[in-house]
Formats: C-alpha cells, sequence, structure tokens
C-alpha cells in the first residue's frame, strides 16, 4: 500500500454545487480511507456531472457513476467491493435518496451538501496476482472452515447443475463448458448480488491465483460471461463479475486467496463468510469448487 497524493478540499468554495445554499455550511464531511488505483482514478477524472445516487444502506451506499459502473461508499474497514471506497462516515439517513445528483467540482465529491475528501487515504491493490504455487494448502484449509449455509438457489437443481459444470470444465480446462457454467450461475438467486453471481466471482478468484495462464489462453472466456453479466443480473452483480473477469476483487476475496500463513488464511475466510446474508458463503462455495477442481 502506498499513500495517496490526491487530497480533496473539504470546505466548498466556488460556485454553489449539489444542492448547497448560499451561506449555509455543508451538511457533514469525511474523508476516503482505502480505495484502489483504479477508483481513485475514476473518482478524480470524472466530468462535474459525476453519477447519481443508486442505492443507500445502513453502512453503504452505491453510486451510478457516469461512465456506466458503479462507485461504492462504506464504513471503515477493507474494501468490500474492488469498486469501493471506505470512508469515515457516510451521509446522515434521511439526507440522499436514490436518483440524487453527486457531482465533482475541481478536486471535490459532493453528495448534496456533503463534501468527501481524501486526505490521509491509502492506495490497496484488489488485483490477484497469479503464483506457481500449488492450490493444496488454501484447499485443505477452506474445506475444513465452516461456513454458513449458502443460498437456496446453489442448491435447487439449476444451481447445482451449474456447479457441476463449473467444476467439470475446470477439471478439463474445457473453455466452451466453463462459459455453460458461468453463464447459468449468472442471475440465480435473488438480492443485490445473487448467490449465482457470488459464487462464479469465488471461482474466478481462485482461477486468477492459481491458473491464470489458462484463462490467459482463452480470451474467448470473457466476451460470453461478461454480456451475460451485462444482460442477466443486478448493476451490483454485474460490477462485481465484469471486475472478477480481468483479476480485480474485494479485498476480503482477496485476502482469503492470498494470505501468507494458516491462521491468516483462517481468518480471513471467516471475514468472508460472515458478509451478507449469504454472500460470503455463496463466494466461498465457489472458491471451494475451483480449488477441488484444480486439485483432481
Amino acid at each position: 500500500m502506498t499513500r495517496s497524493s490526491a487530497a480533496f478540499t473539504l470546505l466548498p468554495s466556488g460556485p454553489l454545487l449539489a444542492g448547497c445554499v448560499a451561506g449555509r455550511p455543508a451538511a457533514g464531511r469525511a474523508h476516503i480511507l482505502r480505495w484502489s488505483p483504479a477508483l481513485r482514478e475514476r473518482i478524480l477524472d470524472a466530468p462535474p456531472e459525476a453519477g447519481r445516487i443508486h442505492s443507500i444502506f445502513e453502512r453503504a451506499l452505491n453510486i451510478l457513476w457516469h461512465d456506466g459502473g458503479l462507485v461504492a461508499l462504506h464504513d471503515p474497514g477493507p474494501l468490500a467491493a474492488p469498486f469501493a471506497a471506505s470512508v469515515t462516515r457516510l451521509p446522515e439517513g434521511g439526507s440522499l435518496t436514490p436518483g440524487a445528483e453527486v457531482v465533482r467540482h475541481d478536486s471535490r465529491i459532493l453528495l448534496g451538501t456533503f463534501v468527501l475528501g481524501s486526505e490521509g487515504s491509502r492506495l490497496v491493490d484488489t488485483t490477484i496476482h497469479s503464483t506457481t504455487e500449488r492450490p493444496d494448502r488454501l484447499t485443505s484449509l477452506l474445506a475444513s472452515t465452516a461456513i454458513p449455509v449458502v443460498a437456496p438457489g446453489l442448491c435447487a437443481p439449476g444451481g447445482r447443475s451449474a456447479q457441476r459444470r463449473l467444476a467439470d470444465a475446470i477439471v478439463n480446462r474445457d473453455a466452451r463448458t466453463f462459459v455453460e457454467g458461468a453463464c447459468a450461475l449468472i442471475g440465480l438467486g435473488e438480492g443485490l448480488t445473487p448467490a449465482g453471481d457470488d459464487c462464479l466471482v469465488g471461482a474466478l478468484a481462485i482461477l486468477h491465483r492459481f491458473t491464470r495462464g489458462w484463462l490467459d489462453e482463452h480470451p474467448e472466456i470473457r466476451f460470453p460471461i461478461a454480456a451475460a453479466a451485462r444482460a442477466g443480473t443486478t448493476v451490483v452483480g454485474r460490477d462485481f463479475i465484469l471486475h472478477a473477469l480481468d483479476g480485480v476483487f474485494s479485498e476480503v476475496v482477496l485476502r482469503v486467496v492470498t494470505a501468507p500463513s494458516d491462521h491468516e488464511v483462517r481468518r480471513a475466510a471467516a471475514a468472508l463468510s460472515e458478509m451478507g446474508s449469504t454472500s460470503g458463503a455463496d463466494t466461498m462455495r465457489g472458491m471451494r469448487i475451483a480449488l477441488e477442481a484444480l486439485c483432481l
């Protein structure tokens, strides 16, 4: 990690923007704690009409950015998405609504009259880089880690069939079958990130770590999966999958796959498995599928 050189000005000045009223102070101020180099570039290079609020939760909010992708902001902690920034605090509940404009002016980001800065922020590389290590150790560790029950969709006949195809494809290094299994998982289940999407992201994390060469040898894998993600799932699920195809993941997933010690693997896996109602467990399911297939 390196310290970011970007610095947002916290006090509005110049033109009044995004609902700021003359003489009225900012409704709140915060700063970015952690973000990836790619997200930093997307935010700082955005036009003045940077985006609009997509969805709001107790501890996070999603912005539909001008480029069509998402920017997520969430409470302090590891980056929960490859397109996320952790911030010191979020706007107070009720101060923003979906559809509200998000403005960039010079080096300021305003959400209504809430001003976001990046002083002291850190850059975090969320790319999973390939390794020459064998997956046996991670396979054994995750197999012995208790995880919550996965979403019902993965246990239904269609979900089981898609997972079998994905596993068979990895065993046989069959690109066509892998695409079939992956596309059958996309959009499977309910929620902001359907269970099938999470499962596929988990599998892709393992493949980027331990058999990136196979993915590189078969560029035809990416296009149909990306097309299915754009057409067949939620906006949030889509962005997780598109980033995963490029080898970029949440910091939580990254820690599981790259942890240097057994203790750290178990701790990271426990943290991942607790994410969402079943999202973390569904991601772990995909990891296990890929790992077991690679070890056959």
